[in-house]
């Protein structure tokens, strides 16, 4: 997926005090070119030169798989006085490790905070994100609006951008938009019918697992008090495993309820990660 987001070029001319920190950065020297760059954040009064400085430290996070970490790094930039393509650059690196870092509502606001206060130009640069961000949160209505008018306006031959535009209408069908299950509802379910809220979550062997547990429980309980005659063991006993198993299947009536909202928004957005992979390279 790194194609789709261009970073080279963005910064312009640095001063000489990002020498050493460049070069350990081209040697490999990820983390002591992370220390340098801090360096520099902390020996500058002048915030372009700070903002350099830690858009060039959350390039060697990413390069050490610490999204996370650059995430936290860009969160720290100060936008004011910066240039325009200072502040893209910015945002847009910001928004992309909050993806990596599956932040993404963090995501969708940087690229928000683009659309608002940027031109056009660098608002359609970070279409292609913005709308992979968005698929994440579950507003493909508005992914799909942001990908046309990127298809609109960055694309000019007109059979290309109109085999686009087609695509995104048939990838964003709302009758293909993935249904999902409440794990509120899964856990209400589970109370009062054990067993039920598995089932409705589309896990029938789980569900029949866990009844056919608890009803051990009863059947110990049974077993105790008019077979063996130990009635309070009995009832201890059977009590015991019916309400654990109960209380278990409650918790897991939800694991799998959202187990099952994962896996159908997977299902549903990954295929449009490779798709807007491949379109964001079409001009």
């Amino acid at each position: 997926m790194i194609c789709i987001f261009p970073f080279a070029g963005f910064s312009g001319n640095k001063s000489p005090e990002f020498f050493k920190a460049d070069s350990l950065q081209s040697a490999g020297q990820l983390e002591l070119a992370s220390l340098e760059y801090e360096r520099i954040c902390y020996g500058t009064f002048d915030n372009y030169v700070r903002t350099q400085a830690l858009n060039e430290k959350a390039k060697c996070l990413l390069l050490s798989n610490k999204a996370d970490a650059a995430e936290a790094n860009m969160l720290r930039v100060n936008y004011f006085g910066l240039s325009d393509s200072l502040v893209f650059e910015s945002r847009y690196r910001t928004a992309y490790c909050s993806y990596l870092a599956k932040d993404f509502e963090q995501a969708v606001s940087q690229c928000f905070m683009i659309d608002q206060f940027l031109p056009i130009d660098y608002q359609m640069q970070s279409a292609v994100l913005h709308a992979l961000a968005l698929n994440e949160t579950r507003e493909w209505d508005k992914a799909k609006l942001k990908l046309s008018a990127w298809a609109e306006y960055s694309i000019h031959n007109e059979l290309k951008r109109d085999s686009v535009l087609s695509e995104i209408d048939a990838m964003y069908d709302p009758k293909q938009y993935p249904k999902f299950k409440d794990p509120n509802r899964a856990n209400s379910l589970s109370t009062f019918v054990p067993g039920l809220g598995q089932l409705y979550s589309g896990y029938i062997f789980d569900a029949a697992f866990t009844t056919i547990l608890m009803a051990t429980g009863l059947g110990v309980a049974a077993v105790g008090i008019f077979v063996v005659k130990y009635y309070v063991t009995g009832i201890v006993l059977g009590y015991g495993i019916y309400q654990r198993f109960y209380m278990a299947g409650i918790k897991r009536s939800e694991y799998l309820a959202n187990k099952r909202t994962y896996l159908s928004l997977r299902k549903f957005n990954d295929p449009l990660i490779e798709t807007l992979t491949r379109l964001s390279s079409i001009e």
